[in-house]
């Protein structure tokens, strides 16, 4: 398993400076939050070139474009076009950046409440972006997420099942599974299997109120982004399933919360090697 940053966690420096920053702490791949100040949606080929120049340059490679497309199943005919355009701009600047994962939301709304017609819709549209994709070697990927169709290994089951496309696939996220009160653990890597593309590391805390900075609102509930090892989502699990299943791909640091940026990643790198080295020692 690679060590790879989605940028998000340095959204306070500029690109070049998070990818020096990323390299300096020992990241071997920087997955690109598709959204200024990084990758803005109509970033230029010309500026991918550049910022991929730049990633090489570092020794680094691209893990994933995390854009904030799609979100088809609840849109209009209309909308979903205009999102289905930018997946599309967005897969051009894969090829350039190669980067072989590009993210994309199939929608809402969450699990329990959503139907039939919804996962439909949003198997409809995901095929369209699919199929765009596969010529250029791109995946497209779908994050387990808290308020989405897919809040579990079992509803991405159920969603990529109607997708039925080989360049379709999951990123698993332990937090935000934590937060949807999911199986993010062995299970939910078998229900996955091959479709498990990329893994996303963070960790959250189920707490009382909203005094801590870091603290946010779900529902009724209420949680708090923590540094990986101080929250209430035990990653060993899932990583000692990883190790089983022979899962070569990247896990992506994504630490939110009000703390400091750089040290939050220093302490993300190293939290992640203690933990598959102890994932190693318990197989």
């Amino acid at each position: 398993m690679k060590l790879s940053i989605f940028t998000l966690i340095l959204q306070k420096y500029t690109l070049p400076e998070a990818i020096k920053i990323s390299k300096e702490i020992g990241f071997e791949a920087v997955e690109l939050m598709g959204r200024d100040p990084h990758l803005a949606a109509d970033t230029t080929a010309k500026k991918a070139k550049e910022i991929h120049s730049m990633i090489q340059g570092e020794g680094l490679v691209t893990s994933c474009l995390a854009t904030y497309t799609g979100g088809y199943s609840t849109k209009s005919d209309d909308e979903c076009e205009q999102q289905l355009d930018q997946l599309k701009h967005f897969v051009e600047l894969a090829t350039i950046l190669e980067a072989k994962l590009v993210r994309h939301a199939p929608g809402g709304p969450r699990e329990g409440e959503a139907d039939d017609s919804h996962y439909r819709r949003a198997a409809e549209w995901m095929q369209k972006a699919a199929d765009f994709a596969a010529p250029a070697g791109v995946n497209v990927v779908m994050e387990i997420h808290d308020g989405g169709l897919i809040e579990s290994a079992y509803g991405a089951k159920r969603l990529l099942d109607l997708i039925d496309r080989p360049n379709v696939g999951v990123i698993h996220d332990a937090g935000n599974m934590y937060i949807s009160k999911a199986d993010y653990g062995e299970e939910s890597v078998e229900v996955l299997g091959d479709k498990l593309f990329h893994v996303h590391v963070k960790d959250e805390l189920k707490v009382d109120d909203l005094s801590d900075p870091s603290s946010f609102k779900v529902r009724d509930e209420f949680f708090c982004h923590k540094l990986l090892g101080q929250g209430g989502a035990d990653h060993l699990p899932l990583f000692k399933a990883l190790i089983k299943r022979g899962y070569d791909g990247y896990l992506s640091s994504e630490c939110h919360g009000a703390m400091d940026p750089v040290e939050t990643a220093k302490h993300e790198y190293k939290a992640i090697k203690e933990l598959i080295e102890k994932a190693k020692g318990e197989l």
